[in-house]
Formats: C-alpha cells, structure tokens, sequence
C-alpha cells in the first residue's frame, strides 16, 4: 500500500511532487466535503446551500485536472527515456 502511493506521489526523480500531493489533498477534500453534504441531506431540515455542491465539484475538478496532468507528464517521461534507449 505504501509502495502505491510513493509511486504515486512522487516525480520520476524521486521527489515528491507538488502536483500529486495537491491531487491527492483535493481528492481527499472532496471525498469528505461530499460525505457531509450527503449525510446533512439526512439530518438538516433545511436544503443545502448550492455553493457547498459547487465547492464539492470544485475539488473534483482539481483532482481531475492535475491527475490528468501527472499521467501526461509520466507517460511523456516514460516515452523520452524509451526513445533514448
């Protein structure tokens, strides 16, 4: 489990990268931001302020975007060294 995220969570040089941690940070956030809005559904009479569901969907779009981008930069790496071969 600890290999996973070390694989996941740092660059191909070994350091962790700042991309991933704010992947990972925001997909956190948004796991729990969603948690509460699902389970105050249950327990506030009121309706849920919209603003919360777009913060959620805000997160989303964070871990989204720089997962994307971590996936292209490792990928394009993994090419680079392979055409050098």
């Amino acid at each position: 489990m600890i290999k996973i995220l070390e694989d996941t969570l740092k660059s191909p040089n070994g350091k962790w990268s700042r991309k991933s941690l704010t992947m990972f940070s925001s997909w956190i956030a948004a796991l729990l931001s969603g948690l509460f809005i699902h389970i105050s559904d249950y327990f506030l009479p009121k309706e849920i302020n919209p603003y919360a569901i777009q913060v959620f969907f805000g997160f989303l779009m964070l871990a989204g975007g720089t997962t994307a981008m971590t996936v292209y930069e490792k990928l394009k790496t993994n090419i680079n060294q392979k055409i050098e071969e």
